[in-house]
């Protein structure tokens, strides 16, 4: 035991060094290079504000020279003077004053403007006849590299002739102004060499460049480039030209900033710029070196501290792996009861789904018997109007306990995590007009106003989820209308924030209101307020499935209430707004009152282990024509299926003996079994049982208590069953939409294109529903009764009236 605790120790000590090391290591080089690129940022702030600065200076110096100069030969004492000199002879007395003048005037110049070097006058044959420097009179001017200046023009630009001197060997510039007769003719030039040693200044303060900072001006001399202005600049260290990427840039009229090797090839970081008005390339230099010291400083200084922490961490780390002979045996006892608790959590997961699942079952399967017969009862002509209010009483009653048992289910559900967005399009318009529908007689049988308002902005077609949203719509108004006894409620809809994506929804009531002391626990679940525990209604779920289910849609639900006043529920959900539906056409209800005649004798298998809802099924499908047999489980659901040969079956899927799912599997093993249409009745509630069913094999899926309706909507969409419906609704539909004084006729087409009605025709030779409605669609709003009179005829089986009427000549 000892050696192997020495072997582990050692194998920690070693695997913690080599990591050690290694985060050190990552560490240092990411400290570095993060490091490195803050300092390069910041260089490169600074030097761009130092070459900013510079060029600025650079530009006004040589601006200040240029109108200085045109100032001086502009002077009408200086005219009239160079005039005497160019036009009389040197014997002339007015010669000898006029040359004394200009003498004394142009000393003087040169005293008050330092910038310029020297000042000269020469005649036509190049002979300088007057100069500050007395030596250089009678000389003869070489005019090879002039900066010829005559007017300054706003916004003009100056670009200096730069030349080396033949006197200084350096970077010179001299500007002339020529002196032109009243003909114009070109009688003599007067010049300045400018002294560049301004320039010089401003190109050498360094503004906080550190010890290696450089600034120099790079000027074009012909064929190379050679320095204008550096500090210790020496041209003849570079007598092929000086050159580097900053340079070439910059010599070819490109501005930028860049790391690489300057002109004595050692690497800088830079910034260079084309003076344009100067013909000039500027650049700003630092050595990388000096730049990035604080990084490299930075990092060794890490690694230091990371090897010295390295070293105290390996002492404990010794340290650690001697407790660690008593931590396992500590750790393996913990061990044993977690993996207990763990076993013991996972049988309580499964019982509390067995439990959901059979309380899903228990509680649905009884009222799916109490709301069918209602809806069965309700169809006895025999019955009188009190005797079926006292149904609707039943009827209502039955849905309200549906309701109070969905919300134990749903919380359950949503504790258990089970509860998911399930998204789909819709029209909002219509959901709220059904809920203002459903909620107006409840309202009104309180004397209370209720009111439905949207705002024009609000898209009517939308992607959400339209179960959730409804149910969380249901919750709060009906609690505001329950807890309200006079005056009203009011629902609006608009947009969030101006959000194209949001939906914003508030439900405003003239009740109580509700206490700041109870507030705080009001979403809490099976807590009711004052006024909901005297009302003595509801489960104290509502508000708590309602913000479960607002924040699925990514929003969130809040409330602000004065006691005595009222109280406001306002929430935001996240949507995505559409032009249109896929289908727009709305199914409306209508009884069935038996299957249409000259059709097949249909066969229908309930297999249902309850006898009340075998009975339930059997009576209402046998009262409408069909063929019907009963089977007490999947065994013998099987059996009957085999000899019977039914054409639908409704199978139950919690069954003794041999359940739905088994018996599904085994009539869907058989080819003849593949061509039997399976619906599967499941009172779960659970979403993901659909999933579950239809691998199973089953067709489709109906959740009990199941709606007549909806039993038959099945029939008919899975083997083509036509109904006769209620002659008296489906008059009144028509004289709601269609008017008696429309008659539908061919002509009546000519509204539509003749392609339109080309493709009507195939679609209805064709017997394709989808097409036509979606080709009713595209009939204008004023030609709606022709639209309703076409969609009539579809919903009553009657598309070879279509034929007729759009059949070519």
């Amino acid at each position: 035991m000892n050696s192997w605790n020495q072997h582990l120790t050692t194998k920690v000590a070693s695997s913690f060094l080599i990591l050690s090391l290694f985060t050190v290591g990552v560490v240092g080089s990411v400290a570095f290079f993060k490091a490195r690129e803050a300092l390069k940022t910041s260089a490169f702030n600074q030097l761009r504000v130092t070459a900013t600065l510079k060029e600025g200076e650079i530009t006004r110096w040589f601006e200040d020279q240029q109108r200085d100069f045109l100032l001086v030969t502009q002077f009408p004492d200086v005219q009239a003077n160079v005039k005497v000199l160019l036009n009389s002879s040197t014997t002339e007395p007015k010669y000898k004053i006029s040359h004394d003048i200009l003498s004394e005037y142009l000393k003087n110049v040169v005293k008050l403007k330092p910038n310029f070097k020297e000042i000269f006058i020469i005649d036509r044959s190049n002979k300088v006849i007057l100069s500050t420097n007395k030596q250089r009179e009678n000389e003869y001017e070489i005019l090879a590299s002039i900066t010829y200046i005559e007017t300054v023009e706003p916004g003009s630009s100056f670009n200096p002739i730069f030349y080396v001197s033949a006197e200084t060997n350096k970077p010179s510039v001299t500007l002339a102004a020529p002196l032109r007769d009243a003909t114009g003719a070109r009688q003599g030039v007067i010049l300045a060499h400018l002294n560049l040693e301004r320039i010089d200044q401003i190109v050498r303060e360094r503004k906080g460049l550190g010890k290696s900072g450089e600034t120099y001006l790079v000027g074009s001399l012909i064929t190379q480039n050679t320095f204008i202005s550096k500090e210790n600049s020496n041209t003849q260290e570079y007598p092929e030209g000086i050159g580097s990427k900053g340079i070439d840039d910059a010599m070819n009229g490109i501005s930028g900033e860049d790391l690489y090797k300057n002109y004595a090839k050692v690497p800088v970081i830079g910034v260079y710029r084309w003076l344009n008005d100067q013909d000039l390339a500027l650049l700003i230099e630092m050595h990388q070196e000096e730049a990035f010291l604080p990084a490299h400083q930075l990092a060794v200084t890490i690694v230091l501290v990371g090897l010295v922490s390295v070293g105290f961490l390996l002492i404990g780390v010794y340290w650690l792996t001697r407790q660690l002979k008593i931590s396992r045996l500590q750790l393996e006892n913990y061990s044993r009861k977690l993996e207990q608790k763990a076993h013991e959590a996972e049988a309580a997961n499964r019982a509390k789904s067995e439990f959901l699942a059979n309380m899903s079952h228990e509680l649905r399967t009884p009222l799916n018997s109490i709301l069918g017969f209602t809806q069965l009862l309700t169809r006895d002509p025999s019955f009188q109007s009190s005797q079926v209010e006292q149904l609707e009483i039943i009827s209502r009653s039955g849905e309200h306990l549906l309701t109070l048992i969905n919300d134990v289910l749903s919380m359950a559900k949503i504790e258990a995590g089970r509860t998911t967005l399930n998204e789909n399009d819709f029209d909002l318009y219509g959901m709220l007009d059904s809920l203002e529908e459903m909620f107006r007689q409840k309202a009104e049988s309180k004397g209370l106003s209720l009111i439905f308002e949207r705002y024009p902005e609000v898209p009517r077609y939308m992607q959400t989820d339209e179960s959730k949203l409804r149910q969380v719509l249901i919750n709060l108004v009906g609690n505001a209308i329950k807890f309200t006894e006079e005056g009203g409620v009011a629902l609006r809809v608009k947009m969030g924030n101006g959000e194209t994506h949001k939906l914003h929804f508030e439900v405003e009531d003239t009740g109580s209101g509700i206490a700041p002391a109870e507030m705080e626990r009001l979403f809490r679940p099976f807590v009711q307020t004052e006024t909901g525990r005297k009302s003595q209604q509801g489960t104290g779920l509502g508000l708590t499935i309602s913000q479960q289910f607002v924040h699925l849609m990514e929003g969130d639900i809040t409330v602000s209430s004065t006691l005595g006043h009222g109280t406001i529920f306002s929430f935001d959900v996240q949507i995505t707004p559409m032009e249109r539906l896929e289908t727009q056409r709305e199914q409306k209800r209508r009884r069935v009152l038996a299957v249409a005649p000259n059709q097949p004798k249909y066969r229908i298998l309930i297999v249902e282990d309850k006898w009340e809802n075998r009975h339930l099924l059997f009576q209402m499908l046998t009262s409408l024509g069909f063929e019907v047999r009963g089977a007490e489980n999947g065994l013998e659901g099987v059996h009957l299926w085999e000899t019977w040969e039914p054409h639908l079956i409704l199978m139950d899927m919690r069954m003794p003996v041999m359940d739905g799912y088994e018996a599904t599997k085994r009539i869907k093993a058989h080819l003849r079994g593949q061509a039997t249409t399976i619906i599967a009745l499941t009172a779960s509630a659970f979403d993901e049982e659909r999933a579950v069913v239809l691998s199973a094999g089953c067709d489709d899926f109906v959740r009990k208590p199941f709606r007549e309706e909806v039993i038959l909507e099945k029939m008919a969409e899975f083997l083509g069953v036509r109904y006769i419906y209620d002659v008296d609704e489906v008059e009144s539909r028509k004289d709601e939409t269609t008017p008696s004084s429309f008659t539908l006729e061919p002509s009546s087409l000519q509204v539509m294109s003749p392609e339109w009605v080309a493709q009507l025709y195939q679609a209805a030779l064709c017997t394709d529903e989808n097409q036509i409605f979606s080709l009713i669609e595209q009939i204008p709003e004023e030609y709606a009764t022709l639209a309703n009179s076409l969609i009539d005829l579809v919903e009553n089986f009657r598309i070879d009236k279509i034929i007729d009427l759009t059949q070519p000549d």
